[in-house]
């Protein structure tokens, strides 16, 4: 075989196999939004916290305004467990909106979240607000948060 034969034969290998490993964004997107709309129902109803941390990475971070980073999952573990334990804490959050990278291994989520958080003296107060979300696809095919980012808007009770 001619050295443009072989040159030509494994072009044509690399664009084929570039070809077959290409991410259907549309397809992943849709199941990384599915992902979050269940992490999000499990997280409303407040009673297994174990099935909701499942959903963060070990590295994972959450960022919330006037809270110390969440750095890891022992931390966001004990985070999850005090709130579900707090009498009146409560959860929600819509999912409006989930983008993948070309790579099909990291994608971010977007929508609008409210939070009930009890205070010292049992009165409730409910913040609405904004987030975002970046996920990380593991080798097991499973998508998981990386990075929590909540923004809340007016508070009212």
């Amino acid at each position: 075989m001619s050295r443009s034969s072989r040159v030509l034969s494994c072009t044509a290998a690399l664009l084929i196999a570039g070809c077959a490993s290409r991410v259907d964004t549309a397809r992943e997107s849709q199941a990384l939004l599915e992902t979050d709309r269940a992490w999000a129902r499990q997280s409303s109803a407040g009673t297994n916290a174990d099935s909701v941390i499942a959903y963060w990475t070990d590295d994972a971070r959450v960022v919330m305004p006037g809270a110390a980073v969440l750095d890891g999952k022992d931390a966001i573990r004990r985070m999850v467990t005090s709130s579900f334990a707090a009498p009146g804490f409560h959860v929600a959050w819509t999912p409006e909106r989930a983008v993948v990278a070309a790579s099909g291994d990291l994608g971010y989520t977007v929508g609008t979240n409210e939070f009930s958080i009890p205070d010292s003296t049992g009165h409730v107060t409910k913040v609405a607000g904004n987030y975002i979300t970046v996920w990380r696809k593991g080798k097991d095919g499973r998508w998981r948060c990386a990075e929590d980012y909540s923004s809340p808007g007016p508070a009212h009770a």
